[in-house]
């Protein structure tokens, strides 16, 4: 078992500094091709990518599309300990993901200090096992929790104290949402099984419905290996639903107050079969991904050779994507559809995984400067097995 450690660290690599090796000014897409297009659907531009036209991959260093990275090591007392999983940063906190047993965890964002938990695993009020999403509202000091296969939204304040649920208008098998505390108002987004009311909608705090949009060619049959993703930074909504049986399908955007869900990028596939495939995007990127299914079991399937792209927003130009993050010397990025949260680039890493990768990288990267490769030694040399994880984020550039 982890134990306490006396000490709480917080460690800033600084793009300029560290890791200037790698670092790009400016648009990484610059010399790539334009593979896609603008066409107009109902008066929206509707951004359309040609499969065809994804023919070269390119090495695309975080910090084109992050500021600095910082690495902060959180709290090792045994109430704070958490595993691998996802973590939300707000300007104050991070909120960190629960994972089976282990509850939501939140902790100071500049010392890395365990606070509190949020609610508690299990089944009872307030109590919670399967979450499919969470929003941190640091404003008005409130945690919003989606359980699957739920019809309320939990509530919490930021000293983990549990507040009334906020009722769904209808059962969320997984869901997204967004909720606007100071105006009362929610927008959910579901998986929407056949048969479901709606797709997404709007409604206020207390659960009653403003208006919704039918699910329509977006239904799926009830199988919980379809996901539905959504992009939340500022006042935009968007959201993406996935399915193991591929169709033509996009990424959209709601656009609540007149009840309108957008098509803003899709993919034009020239094969007679569709891969499997999804959407999102960031800030000034729309990424994605296709892969083949492989069937484990009759109940289960997974993927395989998937690739990722990512697409200029204004120029349209695009490549495939290989993700690296630079300011731990080339580290490539797993997931990278995956590795971004609301303005964030995220990771919760086990300190004995961080081990590894700097001692890999330290071992293989032969372009590393001397500076570098003392201030990666020292990291690596900081960290033991004793430590509780550590949380790496970078805020997107605008």
């Amino acid at each position: 078992m982890k134990t306490r450690m006396k000490s709480l660290v917080i460690i800033c690599l600084w793009m300029a500094g560290i890791f200037s090796i790698c670092a790009q000014s400016g648009n990484p897409l610059v010399n790539c091709k334009e593979v896609a297009k603008r066409v107009k659907i109902g008066g929206n531009d509707l951004v359309v990518c040609d499969r065809s036209l994804l023919n070269n991959t390119i090495s695309v260093p975080l910090s084109a599309l992050t500021e600095e990275l910082q690495i902060v090591k959180l709290d090792d007392a045994d109430a704070a300990l958490v595993k691998e999983t996802g973590a939300i940063i707000g300007d104050n906190h991070i909120l960190v993901i629960g994972s089976r047993e282990i509850p939501f965890k939140l902790f100071d964002k500049k010392t890395g200090k365990f606070l509190n938990n949020i609610g508690a695993f299990g089944q009872g009020p307030n109590e919670y096992q399967n979450i499919y999403d969470a929003q941190l509202d640091e404003k008005n000091n409130r945690i919003y929790l989606l359980p699957w296969q739920t019809k309320r939204i939990l509530v919490y304040d930021l000293k983990g104290n549990a507040l009334d649920p906020i009722p769904l208008y209808t059962g969320s098998p997984k869901g997204k949402f967004k909720v606007d505390t100071k105006a009362g108002t929610v927008i959910v987004s579901i998986l929407p099984f056949t048969g479901a009311p709606a797709v997404v909608w709007t409604q206020t705090t207390q659960g009653k419905l403003i208006h919704s949009v039918a699910p329509g060619h977006l239904a799926v049959p009830p199988d919980f290996s379809n996901e539905v993703s959504a992009f939340k930074v500022g006042s935009a909504y968007g959201f993406n639903v996935f399915t193991f049986d591929p169709r033509t399908d996009s990424l959209y955007r709601y656009e609540s107050a007149s009840n309108k869900l957008i098509p803003v990028f899709t993919m034009k596939f020239n094969d007679s079969k569709q891969p499997i495939h999804s959407y999102t995007e960031l800030t000034n990127y729309y990424m994605g991904d296709f892969s083949e299914p492989k069937k484990q079991s009759e109940q289960i399937t997974v993927t395989q050779n998937r690739r990722y792209y990512i697409i200029d927003k204004k120029t349209l130009k695009g490549s495939f994507l290989k993700l690296e993050n630079d300011f731990l010397g080339n580290v490539e990025i797993d997931w990278p559809n995956y590795a971004f949260s609301g303005d964030y680039f995220v990771r919760n890493v086990d300190p004995g995984n961080l081990s590894d990768v700097l001692e890999k990288v330290l071992k293989e990267n032969k372009k590393l400067t001397a500076e570098q490769k003392t201030k990666l030694t020292k990291l690596k040399n900081s960290i033991t097995d004793n430590d509780n994880n550590y949380i790496l984020y970078a805020k997107l550039k605008r």
